[in-house]
């Protein structure tokens, strides 16, 4: 069974899944204490590893289509970016004011990077349609490794190609899009991917956080979570926006 971690701004929450073949489960062995995820909001995270090192995924512009305010005080060690869409690279590239310097290092597109106790992959995608034409529908997943476990963060990104799958390679914790009006990926589209990378827990992201709009023009095509988890067996409830997870956490089963 498949776990489902569904997060809200105050609440993460979580989804875990079937045994794993020999030789693909994480390497426990390996493994020193866990990475501590904690949700922002929307597509954005902040990963703590065990040295300090942290990373932020996809930072939104303040009320800039969502309605939400940035919050002040992240100071990550990089800053990745999945694609140049404003609620998920801060407006940088709209050329608004971007929140961190030119001593905060950016990922913004496909190859292998070293932070700290973090490997960090890039893998070239493509942006769900309609959206992104703007840009070529660019967008980079980033699979985040440490302590023997391997995070993929989808961005917005469409269906999977064979090419794509094989250079995320193996998934214990998929972060990916999910709302109430499947405003980024289709319901088909979800159940390939699950089956394409089968992860061990399924974080979604990408809803609508009603509590965080602070302007009426919020969003009306972005849906809240609860329609998505409607049904899903396995979903786990986190009672707050932190949780750290160690690769002998994960659920044997799928």
């Amino acid at each position: 069974m498949r776990t489902w971690v569904a997060t809200c701004a105050a609440a993460l929450s979580m989804a875990c899944a079937g045994v794993e073949e020999p030789g693909s489960q994480p390497d426990a062995s390996s493994a020193q204490g866990g990475i501590e995820i904690e949700y922002i909001a929307h597509a954005s995270f902040l990963l703590r590893s065990d040295d300090g090192t942290e990373l932020l995924i996809d930072p939104y512009a303040s009320r800039v289509w969502l309605g939400y305010d940035w919050p002040d005080g992240v100071l990550p060690s990089a800053v990745l970016i999945t694609h140049p869409h404003y609620d998920h690279d801060a407006g940088r590239f709209r050329e608004m004011t971007f929140p961190w310097g030119e001593g905060t290092p950016v990922v913004d597109g496909p190859g292998t990077y070293e932070f700290g106790d973090f490997t960090v992959t890039g893998v070239e995608g493509k942006h769900a349609d309609p959206y992104g034409m703007e840009f070529g529908q660019l967008n980079t997943i980033m699979v985040v490794e440490a302590a023997g476990l391997r995070i993929a963060h989808l961005g917005d990104n469409g269906p999977l190609t064979p090419a794509m799958v094989d250079g995320i390679g193996r998934v214990d914790v998929l972060m990916m899009p999910g709302d109430g009006v499947d405003h980024i990926l289709s319901k088909e589209t979800t159940a390939e991917i699950l089956a394409q990378l089968d992860p061990r827990v399924v974080v979604p992201m990408h809803y609508r956080l009603p509590d965080l709009e602070v302007e009426l023009d919020s969003p009306s095509d972005l849906g809240e979570i609860e329609p998505w988890l409607e049904g899903r067996s396995g979903v786990s409830r986190v009672g707050g926006h932190i949780r750290t997870l160690s690769a002998t956490d994960l659920p044997l089963n799928r």
